[in-house]
Protein backbone atom coordinates (compact mmCIF):
# COMPACT_ATOMS: atom_id res chain seq x y z
CA UNK A 1 0.00 0.00 0.00
CA UNK A 2 2.78 2.39 0.93
CA UNK A 3 4.92 1.68 -2.38
CA UNK A 4 1.45 1.98 -4.49
CA UNK A 5 0.80 5.63 -2.62
CA UNK A 6 4.48 6.61 -3.05
CA UNK A 7 4.81 5.29 -6.94
CA UNK A 8 1.00 8.13 -6.98
CA UNK A 9 3.44 10.92 -5.57
CA UNK A 10 5.96 10.52 -8.11
CA UNK A 11 3.96 10.53 -10.74
CA UNK A 12 2.47 13.77 -9.69
CA UNK A 13 5.41 14.94 -9.03
CA UNK A 14 6.75 14.37 -12.13
CA UNK A 15 3.12 16.09 -13.90
CA UNK A 16 3.76 19.19 -11.83
CA UNK A 17 7.08 19.61 -13.07
CA UNK A 18 6.04 19.34 -16.85
CA UNK A 19 3.19 21.51 -16.42
CA UNK A 20 5.67 23.81 -15.06
CA UNK A 21 7.92 23.74 -17.95
CA UNK A 22 4.76 23.69 -20.42
CA UNK A 23 3.94 27.05 -18.41
CA UNK A 24 7.11 29.03 -18.92
CA UNK A 25 7.36 27.80 -22.75
CA UNK A 26 4.18 29.43 -23.07
CA UNK A 27 4.21 31.89 -26.06
CA UNK A 28 4.15 35.48 -25.08
CA UNK A 29 0.59 36.50 -25.79
CA UNK A 30 -0.20 39.03 -28.90
CA UNK A 31 -3.11 41.30 -30.10
CA UNK A 32 -6.52 40.23 -30.69
CA UNK A 33 -6.75 39.91 -34.43
CA UNK A 34 -10.41 41.03 -34.44
CA UNK A 35 -9.86 43.55 -32.36
CA UNK A 36 -6.88 45.06 -34.54
CA UNK A 37 -9.05 44.37 -37.62
CA UNK A 38 -12.51 46.66 -35.65
CA UNK A 39 -9.85 49.28 -34.50
CA UNK A 40 -8.59 49.70 -38.08
CA UNK A 41 -12.39 49.84 -39.79
CA UNK A 42 -14.64 50.61 -37.54
CA UNK A 43 -12.51 53.09 -35.62
CA UNK A 44 -13.64 51.29 -32.43
CA UNK A 45 -12.14 49.14 -29.64
CA UNK A 46 -13.74 49.66 -26.26
CA UNK A 47 -13.20 47.69 -23.20
CA UNK A 48 -15.37 46.66 -21.10
CA UNK A 49 -15.90 45.08 -17.65
CA UNK A 50 -13.98 42.36 -18.63
CA UNK A 51 -13.55 42.83 -21.96
CA UNK A 52 -10.52 44.40 -22.72
CA UNK A 53 -9.86 45.78 -25.76
CA UNK A 54 -6.71 43.62 -26.51
CA UNK A 55 -3.88 45.54 -28.76
CA UNK A 56 -0.80 44.09 -27.28
CA UNK A 57 2.37 44.39 -29.38
CA UNK A 58 -0.28 45.61 -32.17
CA UNK A 59 1.58 46.89 -35.34
CA UNK A 60 -0.03 50.17 -35.76
CA UNK A 61 3.14 52.33 -37.24
CA UNK A 62 1.58 55.31 -38.61
CA UNK A 63 -1.96 54.42 -38.58
CA UNK A 64 -4.63 57.30 -38.74
CA UNK A 65 -6.68 57.01 -35.12
CA UNK A 66 -7.58 60.82 -34.81
CA UNK A 67 -10.53 60.87 -32.16
CA UNK A 68 -10.20 57.16 -31.43
CA UNK A 69 -11.45 55.98 -27.98
CA UNK A 70 -9.10 53.60 -26.88
CA UNK A 71 -9.61 54.51 -23.03
CA UNK A 72 -8.55 51.26 -21.01
CA UNK A 73 -7.16 49.38 -24.25
CA UNK A 74 -4.18 47.05 -23.09
CA UNK A 75 -1.36 48.28 -25.86
CA UNK A 76 1.67 46.53 -24.01
CA UNK A 77 4.51 47.04 -26.45
CA UNK A 78 2.42 48.57 -29.00
CA UNK A 79 3.90 49.90 -31.91
CA UNK A 80 2.04 53.08 -32.25
CA UNK A 81 5.06 55.23 -34.16
CA UNK A 82 4.08 57.90 -36.00
CA UNK A 83 0.91 57.72 -35.53
CA UNK A 84 -1.92 60.07 -35.73
CA UNK A 85 -3.55 60.20 -32.34
CA UNK A 86 -4.86 63.59 -32.47
CA UNK A 87 -8.45 63.87 -29.53
CA UNK A 88 -7.78 59.81 -29.34
CA UNK A 89 -9.07 58.95 -25.88
CA UNK A 90 -6.55 56.70 -24.22
CA UNK A 91 -7.34 57.32 -20.69
CA UNK A 92 -6.66 54.34 -18.67
CA UNK A 93 -4.99 52.73 -21.22
CA UNK A 94 -1.79 50.29 -20.27
CA UNK A 95 1.15 51.39 -22.83
CA UNK A 96 3.82 50.04 -21.31
CA UNK A 97 6.78 49.39 -23.39
CA UNK A 98 4.85 51.02 -25.99
CA UNK A 99 6.43 52.56 -29.11
CA UNK A 100 4.90 55.98 -29.50
CA UNK A 101 7.83 57.84 -31.15
CA UNK A 102 7.07 60.89 -32.93
CA UNK A 103 3.29 60.53 -32.75
CA UNK A 104 1.06 62.97 -32.73
CA UNK A 105 -0.96 63.40 -29.55
CA UNK A 106 -2.71 66.98 -29.77
CA UNK A 107 -5.51 67.38 -27.11
CA UNK A 108 -5.28 63.69 -26.70
CA UNK A 109 -6.55 62.12 -23.18
CA UNK A 110 -4.24 59.95 -21.39
CA UNK A 111 -5.62 60.58 -18.33
CA UNK A 112 -4.20 57.85 -15.69
CA UNK A 113 -2.60 55.77 -18.41
CA UNK A 114 0.50 53.72 -17.93
CA UNK A 115 3.22 54.94 -20.19
CA UNK A 116 5.86 52.83 -17.73
CA UNK A 117 9.09 52.62 -20.07
CA UNK A 118 7.18 53.85 -23.28
CA UNK A 119 9.31 55.82 -26.20
CA UNK A 120 7.68 59.16 -26.80
CA UNK A 121 10.72 61.04 -27.75
CA UNK A 122 10.01 63.67 -30.42
CA UNK A 123 6.46 62.94 -29.60
CA UNK A 124 3.84 65.82 -29.99
CA UNK A 125 1.73 66.45 -27.05
CA UNK A 126 0.34 69.81 -27.00
CA UNK A 127 -2.47 70.31 -24.94
CA UNK A 128 -2.92 66.51 -24.27
CA UNK A 129 -4.55 65.75 -20.65
CA UNK A 130 -1.47 63.48 -19.05
CA UNK A 131 -3.23 64.02 -15.19
CA UNK A 132 -1.94 61.18 -13.08
CA UNK A 133 -0.33 59.47 -15.50
CA UNK A 134 2.67 57.01 -14.88
CA UNK A 135 5.63 57.82 -17.17
CA UNK A 136 8.00 56.66 -14.81
CA UNK A 137 11.41 55.70 -17.13
CA UNK A 138 9.62 56.57 -19.94
CA UNK A 139 12.01 58.07 -22.76
CA UNK A 140 10.62 61.68 -23.47
CA UNK A 141 13.19 62.65 -25.49
CA UNK A 142 12.03 65.98 -27.63
CA UNK A 143 8.65 65.45 -26.75
CA UNK A 144 6.94 68.88 -27.14
CA UNK A 145 4.15 69.26 -23.93
CA UNK A 146 2.76 72.58 -24.84
CA UNK A 147 0.09 73.50 -22.67
CA UNK A 148 -0.01 70.19 -21.64
CA UNK A 149 -1.61 68.88 -17.80
CA UNK A 150 0.69 66.89 -15.91
CA UNK A 151 -1.08 67.22 -12.62
CA UNK A 152 0.08 64.95 -9.92
CA UNK A 153 1.95 62.37 -13.00
CA UNK A 154 4.90 60.09 -12.60
CA UNK A 155 8.20 60.80 -14.26
CA UNK A 156 10.33 59.35 -12.26
CA UNK A 157 13.76 58.27 -14.06
CA UNK A 158 12.03 59.33 -17.04
CA UNK A 159 14.53 61.36 -19.91
CA UNK A 160 13.37 64.28 -20.51
CA UNK A 161 16.21 65.76 -22.16
CA UNK A 162 15.49 68.65 -24.77
CA UNK A 163 11.75 68.13 -24.05
CA UNK A 164 9.82 71.13 -23.65
CA UNK A 165 6.91 72.16 -21.36
CA UNK A 166 6.32 75.67 -22.48
CA UNK A 167 2.94 76.40 -20.11
CA UNK A 168 2.29 73.06 -19.29
CA UNK A 169 1.07 72.42 -15.53
CA UNK A 170 3.21 69.64 -13.64
CA UNK A 171 1.66 70.66 -10.08
CA UNK A 172 2.54 68.06 -8.19
CA UNK A 173 4.07 65.89 -10.47
CA UNK A 174 7.22 63.48 -9.28
CA UNK A 175 10.07 64.10 -11.28
CA UNK A 176 12.18 62.57 -9.01
CA UNK A 177 15.62 61.27 -10.64
CA UNK A 178 14.86 62.55 -14.06
CA UNK A 179 17.51 63.35 -17.11
CA UNK A 180 16.40 67.36 -17.71
CA UNK A 181 19.77 68.52 -19.94
CA UNK A 182 18.38 70.85 -22.37
CA UNK A 183 14.74 70.41 -20.82
CA UNK A 184 12.86 73.96 -21.50
CA UNK A 185 10.45 74.77 -19.08
CA UNK A 186 9.78 78.84 -19.69
CA UNK A 187 5.98 80.26 -20.00
CA UNK A 188 4.42 80.10 -23.32
CA UNK A 189 3.92 83.61 -24.75
CA UNK A 190 2.40 84.79 -28.22
CA UNK A 191 1.24 88.17 -28.54
CA UNK A 192 -0.88 88.70 -26.33
CA UNK A 193 -1.54 85.48 -24.86
CA UNK A 194 0.46 84.45 -21.61
CA UNK A 195 0.90 80.75 -19.98
CA UNK A 196 3.38 80.64 -17.07
CA UNK A 197 4.87 76.92 -16.28
CA UNK A 198 3.25 75.66 -13.24
CA UNK A 199 5.54 73.08 -11.26
CA UNK A 200 4.56 73.85 -7.76
CA UNK A 201 4.83 71.47 -5.33
CA UNK A 202 6.95 69.57 -8.25
CA UNK A 203 9.36 67.10 -6.80
CA UNK A 204 12.78 67.52 -8.75
CA UNK A 205 15.24 65.55 -6.17
CA UNK A 206 17.93 64.36 -7.67
CA UNK A 207 17.06 65.35 -11.30
CA UNK A 208 19.69 66.82 -13.73
CA UNK A 209 19.39 69.72 -14.26
CA UNK A 210 22.18 71.28 -16.84
CA UNK A 211 21.27 73.85 -18.94
CA UNK A 212 17.40 73.65 -18.26
CA UNK A 213 15.72 76.43 -18.69
CA UNK A 214 13.49 76.92 -15.60
CA UNK A 215 13.13 81.32 -16.02
CA UNK A 216 9.92 82.68 -15.06
CA UNK A 217 8.04 79.08 -14.01
CA UNK A 218 6.58 78.74 -10.96
CA UNK A 219 8.21 76.56 -8.33
CA UNK A 220 6.63 77.31 -4.87
CA UNK A 221 6.54 74.31 -2.73
CA UNK A 222 8.61 72.46 -5.45
CA UNK A 223 11.49 70.17 -3.99
CA UNK A 224 14.70 71.11 -5.72
CA UNK A 225 17.24 68.83 -7.29
CA UNK A 226 19.54 69.14 -3.87
CA UNK A 227 16.44 68.02 -1.87
CA UNK A 228 16.04 71.90 -0.82
CA UNK A 229 12.25 73.09 -0.49
CA UNK A 230 12.00 76.19 -3.39
CA UNK A 231 10.05 79.42 -0.73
Amino acid sequence: MNRLFQRKKIVLAILLVVAIALGLAAPVKAANQQDIERLLTDKLCVSFLWDRCDLRKADLHGANLKGINLSGADLRGADLGDAELNNADLSGADLTGADLTNASLFQANINKANLTAADLSGARLWEADLTLANLSRANLKDANFLEARLWGANLVEANLSDASFHGADLEYANLADTNLTGTDFHGFFFRSYKKITNMRKTNLQGAKINDTDLKGVLLEGAVMPDGSIKE
